[in-house]
C-alpha cells in the first residue's frame, strides 16, 4: 500500500507538471522544464521500465500456466508457455486505446484483494505455524 501510494503521488506529479508547462507528455514536460538536451534520459528510463516489468510478468504467468496445467495433467515446455503467453500478451500490448482492457483491470484488482484476504486469513489462522501448523508440511524444505 505504501508503494502504491507512493507510485501515485509521482504520477500524480507528473500530471501536474504536464498541465503547468501544457505538455502532452513527460518528456515534453522535461523538455520545457530542464531543457532538450537531457530528454532522451526518461523516454529511455520509462521505456525500458515497462519493457522489463513486462519480461518480468511474462516470466510469472508462464510459471503460473505450465503449474495450471501440470496441475490438470498436461505437460508443457516452459518455452511452450512462454510462447502462449506472448501470443496473448502482445496483441494486447500493441493496442493504440487501452480503454477496453479496463474490465480486466477491475478483475485483477479483485484477483488481488481476494489473494491478499486469502494470505491473511492463513497467517492469522496459524495454518503455517512452525510446527504444527496445517500447511507446514506442503512448504518447501529450508536448506
Amino acid at each position: 500500500i505504501i508503494i502504491g501510494a507512493f507510485s501515485a503521488y509521482g504520477f500524480s506529479l507528473i500530471g501536474r507538471i504536464c498541465a503547468a508547462t501544457k505538455s502532452s507528455s513527460y518528456r515534453e514536460a522535461w523538455d520545457n522544464t530542464v531543457g532538450p538536451s537531457t530528454s532522451w534520459i526518461t523516454a529511455f528510463s520509462s521505456t525500458f521500465s515497462c519493457f522489463f516489468a513486462n519480461l518480468a510478468y511474462s516470466m510469472i504467468l508462464t510459471d503460473t500456466f505450465k503449474n495450471l496445467l501440470s496441475s490438470a495433467g498436461i505437460t508443457i515446455s516452459r518455452e511452450k508457455a512462454l510462447f502462449g503467453v506472448t501470443m496473448v500478451i502482445l496483441p494486447l500490448c500493441l493496442l493504440k486505446d487501452l480503454s477496453s482492457l479496463a474490465p480486466f483491470s477491475l478483475l485483477g484488482i479483485m484477483g488481488m484483494i481476494y489473494t491478499t484476504v486469502a494470505m491473511g486469513l492463513r497467517y492469522l489462522g496459524g495454518g503455517y505455524a512452525v510446527p504444527n501448523g496445517e500447511f507446514v508440511k506442503d512448504l518447501a524444505a529450508q536448506p
